[in-house]
């Protein structure tokens, strides 16, 4: 906690290319002024409710709390929390994500609107909200917004629809929405089977959904789309085909404990792009890799970590830097080197790699039954694959050699006696791998 009665929020320049017509954002500072809008933070013992994040920069972020109020909250940069204050008191009844605006304007969606609220005076206080989208086909019959708002690079603003008809009569489908702040036009962008409880878009496009199937108790969906760049005319129709969101990976009940996983999140991690799941009641941390072969996304999924707290969001605040949140404040989710933990799981041409956060004991891996590794079919039924183990020279990365079934099922290997060189015990010893191509 910083020792100075006050400290300075530092706001100042306008980020990103501006999401709304002109004449609805308040004035900011021109580029190269030394003009600086600043909210003084006093530290606080006060433990704010944090339901979602978006970054501002490297040390500074809007939240939203249970009741629906915007923050802002700065942080040291190894993400110990220095202050934070209310950037507005409004309640809003507001979805668990929020987007930036331009003029530090923020965007939040109830499922009946997506709203923008600003700072009409300068004084650094949100004190005028509009509604920005409020009509949409079968409104009146109860398609609501699900998940959003999501800014994008293209300057579009990204919210779900479930369940949603282009048309009067059409059958109804999730589908994700983009908004067009300069014309007010409302367009699709990819449409789905499934309603669409969250997701996070990466900045070439990649798409990561939820996508919610209550009824099939053995795991969670999370979907992986490449959504197209707008072309020359933003407002012309969309794709034909439209992209569709099917599921794509499989996140196994196992690894969350049997609790809803939340809001994903992009991250980069070691020059690799991953994605980040929290579960807020069993405090599990989800990692994906998501891998492209044939055409199709497939990937790896383990646990990353528990977190110290519940948390029920996370952003990445700065590359590879997690942030998360929930009804006990902020918390910093940086991997725990001290932690035993499977880190990666690759295919190659004859097997598996995997790969381990602290070198294994060499002589226990190598015994018999220290791996299993099961072929579960997507449509039914399960196989063993047979491997055979070898360790490569640190100690860190053991191969799987072995027939590996055709694409169409979730591998599930389970490191069932492997401790560390130290004897420390795996954080979770599963890990799995939803395969569609090689």
């Amino acid at each position: 906690m910083s020792e100075h009665p006050f400290i300075s929020l530092v706001l100042g320049f306008v980020l990103g290319s501006p999401l709304f017509a002109a004449e609805t954002i308040p004035a900011a500072p021109a580029p190269g002024s030394r003009e600086r809008r600043y909210i003084e933070i006093t530290p606080n013992e006060q433990v704010p409710t944090v339901r979602a994040i978006t970054p501002i920069d490297g040390s500074n972020v809007f939240f939203l709390n249970h009741r629906g109020q915007v923050g802002v909250a700065k942080f040291s940069p190894g993400l110990s929390q220095i202050g934070w204050e209310f950037y507005s008191e409004v309640k809003l009844n507001a979805l668990p994500s929020l987007a930036l605006g331009p003029g530090y304007s923020v965007l939040t969606a109830s499922p009946f609107e997506l709203t923008q609220g600003f700072d009409t005076d300068q004084d650094v206080e949100l004190d005028f909200f509009q509604a920005l989208v409020r009509e949409w086909t079968d409104r009146e019959k109860g398609v609501v917004i699900t998940a959003g708002p999501v800014a994008d690079p293209h300057g579009r603003v990204l919210f779900a629809l479930s369940p949603h008809a282009l048309e009067a009569g059409d059958p109804p489908k999730a589908r994700l929405m983009a908004w067009l702040p300069a014309s007010g036009a409302l367009l699709p962008v990819t449409e789905s089977e499934l309603p669409i409880e969250g997701f996070a878009l990466r900045r070439d496009g990649l798409l990561a959904a939820r996508l919610s199937m209550p009824e099939y108790t053995d795991g969670y969906f999370l979907s992986l789309t490449e959504l197209p760049a707008p072309g020359a005319d933003p407002e012309a129709a969309a794709p034909s085909p439209m992209p569709f969101t099917l599921p794509s990976l499989i996140i196994p009940a196992e690894l969350t404990a049997r609790d809803r996983p939340d809001q994903p999140v992009f991250f980069e991690d070691g020059g690799r792009s991953k994605i980040l799941l929290v579960c807020p009641v069993s405090r599990h941390l989800v990692e994906i890799v998501p891998e492209k072969a044939g055409g199709l996304w497939q990937g790896s999924i383990l646990l990353r970590g528990r977190s110290t707290k519940p948390v029920h969001t996370a952003t990445e605040v700065s590359p590879g830097s997690l942030l998360g949140g929930g009804d006990e404040g902020f918390v910093p989710l940086g991997d725990d080197p001290d932690t035993f933990r499977i880190t990666s799981l690759s295919l190659i041409d004859q097997g598996l790699t995997l790969g381990f956060s602290q070198p294994v004991d060499r002589r226990e891996a190598l015994k018999p039954g220290s791996f299993s590794v099961k072929a579960i079919a997507l449509g039914g039924g399960e196989e063993t694959v047979a491997i055979r183990p070898a360790i490569e020279s640190d100690g860190k990365y053991l191969v799987l050699r072995g027939e590996l079934p055709p694409p169409g099922s979730v591998l599930r290997i389970v490191c069932q006696k492997v401790p560390s060189e130290k004897g420390a015990k795996l954080l979770n010893d599963s890990v799995f791998y939803t395969l569609h191509a090689r």
